[in-house]
């Protein structure tokens, strides 16, 4: 399977890096403020909120990985996932409110993943932006001693398909269908790019190919564009989710 072409994103590595290092920032803060909260709630009540505590920190892993896939799907570098989750582990080390709380990982390399991450941008109408890592939360305190072993997969996967109708010469009405998924259930997009090729390079469509959607608010999107060029109609989309994830995929439109 062949990537879409990236040359369409300028991102800087450095810009990426900065973004990548604020969100992880916020993302521990966060996670630090509602412990230390959890930790009043417990000096007050004296009972031990530790189901609380672990889905909080459940959801930090969660979000830690998706802040990552995001960064990595704009052009970020993959060690970016695992620097992440090391500032992760670390910041755990240092919540002490509730006890001792050890953080563990182990990035998936099989099948299609690298160091946790999986990137398929290819041309028969699929794309898939997805990070994938074991856990292994310890948590430790006067009233617990708990390890539990868990698993987190942040998935964005879009499918299109479209066709075309010749209006007159070489213009032609395209109608696209793309479907958006998060870990394989319906989503809605932030934002979504379509280009089309004409002859050899790929260009965007815009208004002045009177571009038009239909959002179904189920995750399914109708774009409608016109363009000149040959046939078929070679169509890549570069969809963003709501959780700013990039995803892309290519597609050959025939006549109907």
């Amino acid at each position: 399977m062949r990537k879409c072409k990236r040359k369409f994103r300028a991102n800087s590595s450095g810009q990426l890096l900065i973004v990548a290092a604020l969100a992880i920032a916020i993302i521990i803060s966060s996670t630090t403020i509602y412990v230390y909260e959890l930790s009043k709630e417990t000096n007050s009540t004296d009972s031990c909120p530790i189901s609380d505590v672990i889905l909080a920190l459940k959801q930090s892993t969660k979000n830690t990985m998706i802040s990552s896939l995001a960064n990595i799907s704009k052009g970020g570098e993959k060690a970016i996932l695992e620097a992440n989750l090391n500032d992760l582990s670390q910041a755990f080390r240092n919540l002490h409110q509730l006890g001792m709380c050890y953080l563990s990982f182990t990035l998936t390399n099989e099948s299609r993943y690298d160091s946790g991450v999986c990137l398929s941008w290819n041309t028969n109408g699929s794309g898939v932006s997805s990070a994938y890592a074991n856990f292994t939360l310890k948590v430790q305190s006067i009233t617990a001693n708990l390890a539990i072993d868990y698993y987190v997969n942040i998935t964005t996967t879009i499918a299109i398909n479209g066709s075309y109708t010749t209006l007159e010469g070489e213009e032609k009405l395209v109608n696209l269908t793309c479907q958006v998924f998060n870990e394989e259930k319906p989503a809605l997009a932030k934002n979504i790019t379509l280009f089309y090729e004409n002859l050899g390079s790929w260009m965007p469509v815009n208004s002045s190919n009177n571009l038009s959607t239909v959002d179904y608010g189920n995750g399914t999107y109708l774009l409608s564009f016109t363009v000149s060029t040959s046939s078929p109609v070679q169509v890549s989309t570069h969809v963003y989710d709501l959780r700013d994830i990039l995803v892309q995929a290519n597609t050959t439109c025939y006549e109907a």
